[in-house]
Order: structure tokens, then C-alpha cells, then sequence
């Protein structure tokens, strides 16, 4: 891959247990479709390249357009007043954290906040990502970077992405969001930043590249044994129209180069999809992605130019809301879920568990599919997920995020009450694959929910009376 630009780009402020066979061999069972083509990457990012510098268009404060490209702020540095806006004793809401780890081991988080309002789409006005660090591994955090666009015609940050490169680099994708009233093809657009020492808390970055006008920046790129790069899609913009071809992965050569741009078939019970695939033992590719009811699934035979859509998985998790799958080097693979399944029962929604004998367990507080964040391992290629380890269900926990070390550990992030009060909490876990198959913490280093970002611990948080 080819080297990035070296220039610093930062300005200061102004289980449930399943006993049945392969997903596959149930396909006969499912409703499958096969979208047998892919199509031109440009038609769907649109036009990604930049104007040349000189450009009014790419000189702040004039001319401004999508391809204005934005910058990351550094903040908390020694020196910087007290007072500035991006202090964490001023944020009434938080979540949606990523989790990546140095080659040296040093942490990065980032998640997006306000100071204002709950999250508001489709420009997410008023809403900034922030950037957190920890030398001391996740035991204490500094808010080092943030991305905020609102000096760009009051643009907003959302879905922010921390992934490690086939070169070991950590990237960063901030999401910007500007109302140009139609009147511009990157209203929202993705862009993305490499870290140039990620082993310093100031790092300094690359110049940020336009990745394109899709949501691009939710789950972590696939990175093939080759080198190249694919990358999860989604338009939400269109998440509730019906008929709209709308989940897609863009891959990438070596170099960043678009290669192709696949798309799912048509599926109406999705939402925002949050697909994340994994290679299988047999070069298969295989992604859960978000739907009304659970995860439904998909395979691909062609490494991802056409994908064959499965139906619901028979194990019921993470409702209408994000999961996470990730091949570890023992060749197992990890699934990060919400352990919380729903039926109906006398007219209502009935949120229950299946605890380690089977049992039904109801939900008592609170009753959502977005609790008890769990770990599960499968030995067998994703047929069966028979190893689960609880992480968390401390109230409304969702979203998580993984990073692995170079000693087997496993780095996890979610989110905890992003807009209630006293929580907002952005939680850190370390476990092990010995963790999750002994379902409990084994070794002496592992930890569960340390605190990277709790507004409220810091003078911060929302109040009673506060209507976001």
C-alpha cells in the first residue's frame, strides 16, 4: 500500500446455545436471492476526486461545498483555555464508540456527543466525534482530537471509524453531515485520516481523503490475506423506502483504489444493515446484518462481487441493533451481540434470555433488546455460536466495537444510557478467548467495564430538566 502524506493535519480550536446444522444447509428453509452483478463505484460514491488546493472551493471560510475538506481539532493540551467547547463538563450525550490498538499498544477510542440534543438525522447538527487515548491500557483515557464540523456551514459529525490498515496504520473516518438544501451530490461524506505515530497521544495526521457520499464509516473494512480492502456500506438516507437497493461493500485494491462496488439484493425487513463479514475456512465470505426482528444473513462464493441473502439466523440476537463478527488468529470467531431475544405474549413484546441450562429468563430492568452485552465464540466457522461470555447488562448497552493485541487480548467497547442521565457511559472490556469459553474472567489481566467516558463523573452529563 502506498505510503500517506506526511504532513500533520490538525489545527487548534477557533449464546444463546444452537444445536442446529450450518447456516447453509438451512438455505432451502430461507427466502434466497442472488444479485449477480456489481456496479461502477463512482455511480455510488460519486465523484471522489478533490479539487486541486487552489481551488476556492478548498479555501475556508469561502466557496465552501462538499468537498471542503474538514480537519480534526486538537484539544486538552497544555495550555489550551480551560473554557473551550469540547470539554467534556459541557456533554449531555454520547455513544456509538470504535476501539483500535497500536502495534505498541496504545488504545484509541472515538465515539460521537453533543452538548445540545440527543442524535438528530440526517445532519446531525450540533454533534461532534471525539478522540480518546490511553497509554496505560484502558485504565485511564485523555481526550486528545475532535471532529467537528460545525464551522463548515454548520455541519455535524456522526458514525465516526477507528480500523488498523494491512500496514498496521490506525485510520480514522469521521462522517460530516451539511444541509446544502440538494443542492450538492456530498451532503454527507466520509473522510478519512491516518495516523502518522499513533504511539503519541498527539499524533499527527494525514491529509484527509474523501472516501465518498455513503455511510461508510460504521463497521470495520474486511482486510483479505492479498491486502485489499472491503469496505461496509449503507445509504440511510433511504432506510424505510421500500424497493431501494441500498446495502453495498465497496473493495479496494492495495493502494485504495476502488475495485468494485457490490450491492445486496433488495430487503425491506432491514435497517440500518451494520454488516460486517468474515472470510470462512473455505474463502467464503459470510455477514449478519441488522433487520427488524434479529440478524438475518448473507454469503458470498465470488469474494464479494454477489451475495445470496439467507433469511434470520435461527439463534435470535441483537435486535435492530448492531453486532460485530471478527476472526481471531486461533481461527475462531468472535461475535459481539446483545443476548436478548423478544416474543409475543398476550398482545406485547415479550424480552426474555436463555440462560447456560436452557431456561427462559424474563428481562426485568430494562426491558429491551438492548442489554446484556455478550461475547460468543464459535468453533466451527460461524455454524454455532456455544461459548458466551456476559459482559455487561447495567441498563440500555448497544453498539460495540473490538480491537485485538498482540498477546490474545480482546479490546471491547460499547455504549451505556447515551442521553440518560448519569450514564452516557462509554464502557471498556478486556477479555480473552479463555474468558468466553470458560464463561467468566479466567486470567488475572481481563477486566470488564472500565469507564473510558462518563460526562457526569467529570461535572458533565445530562440534568434533570434537560429536554434533549
Amino acid at each position: 500500500m502506498t505510503m500517506p502524506i506526511q504532513v500533520p493535519f490538525v489545527r487548534q480550536p477557533a449464546a444463546s446455545l444452537m444445536a442446529c446444522g450450518f447456516v447453509t444447509g438451512l438455505l432451502s428453509s430461507f427466502a434466497s436471492a442472488l444479485h449477480a452483478q456489481t456496479v461502477d463505484p463512482e455511480t455510488v460514491l460519486g465523484d471522489t476526486t478533490l479539487p486541486f488546493a487552489e481551488q476556492v472551493s478548498q479555501n475556508f471560510p469561502y466557496g465552501i461545498t462538499g468537498k471542503t475538506p474538514p480537519s480534526l481539532i486538537k484539544v486538552n493540551f497544555e495550555g489550551q483555555p480551560p473554557y473551550h467547547k469540547h470539554r467534556i463538563n459541557l456533554r449531555i450525550f454520547q455513544g456509538c464508540p470504535q476501539v483500535e490498538i497500536s502495534e505498541g499498544g496504545r488504545l484509541w477510542a472515538t465515539w460521537f456527543g453533543s452538548n445540545v440534543q440527543a442524535e438528530r438525522a440526517p445532519y446531525h447538527n450540533d454533534q461532534f466525534s471525539v478522540i480518546s487515548t490511553s497509554a496505560d491500557g484502558g485504565k485511564t483515557w485523555k481526550e486528545v482530537f475532535v471532529f467537528d464540523p460545525s464551522e463548515l456551514l454548520g455541519g455535524g459529525a456522526s458514525d465516526p471509524m477507528l480500523w488498523k490498515d494491512p500496514n498496521g496504520s490506525i485510520r480514522f473516518i469521521g462522517l460530516r453531515n451539511i444541509d446544502f438544501k440538494g443542492q450538492d451530490a456530498f451532503a454527507s461524506s466520509a473522510w478519512e485520516f491516518t495516523m502518522l505515530d499513533p504511539e503519541s497521544e498527539y499524533t499527527a495526521w494525514t491529509e484527509p481523503r474523501l472516501l465518498g457520499n455513503k455511510n461508510i464509516s460504521v463497521m470495520k473494512p474486511l482486510i483479505f490475506p492479498d491486502g485489499t480492502v472491503m469496505r461496509s456500506m449503507d445509504d440511510f438516507k433511504l432506510v424505510g423506502k421500500p424497493d431501494k437497493v441500498r446495502i453495498r461493500f465497496l473493495k479496494e485494491d492495495v493502494d485504495g483504489k476502488p475495485i468494485f462496488v457490490s450491492e445486496f439484493p433488495v430487503d425491506n425487513d432491514a435497517s440500518f444493515a451494520e454488516q460486517m463479514p468474515i472470510i470462512r475456512k473455505d474463502g467464503s465470505l459470510f455477514t449478519f446484518y441488522r433487520a427488524k426482528k434479529g440478524q438475518k444473513f448473507a454469503e458470498s462464493f465470488d469474494g464479494g462481487k454477489t451475495w445470496k441473502l439467507g433469511g434470520y439466523y435461527p439463534m435470535q440476537f441483537s435486535i435492530n441493533t448492531k453486532c460485530i463478527l471478527k476472526t481471531l488468529p486461533s481461527g475462531r470467531v468472535l461475535l459481539v451481540a446483545n443476548d436478548v431475544q423478544v416474543k409475543a405474549e398476550k398482545g406485547k413484546n415479550k424480552y426474555y434470555y436463555t440462560d447456560d441450562n436452557g431456561k427462559e429468563c424474563d428481562l426485568e430492568e430494562p426491558k429491551t433488546a438492548r442489554t446484556r452485552m455478550t461475547a460468543y465464540l464459535s468453533d466451527d466457522d460461524g455454524k454455532s455460536f456455544t461459548h458466551r461470555l456476559l459482559l455487561c447488562d447495567e441498563g440500555q448497552i448497544s453498539y460495540p466495537s473490538a480491537a485485538l493485541s498482540k498477546d490474545g487480548s480482546i479490546y471491547i467497547v460499547y455504549d451505556q444510557g447515551r442521553g440518560v442521565i448519569g450514564q452516557h457511559t462509554i464502557f471498556l472490556s478486556k477479555i480473552t478467548e479463555q474468558d468466553i469459553l470458560a464463561g467468566k474472567l479466567v486470567l488475572g489481566e481481563s477486566f470488564l467495564n472500565n469507564i473510558v467516558s462518563r460526562p457526569s463523573d467529570q461535572g458533565g452529563g445530562r440534568r434533570e430538566g434537560d429536554k434533549i
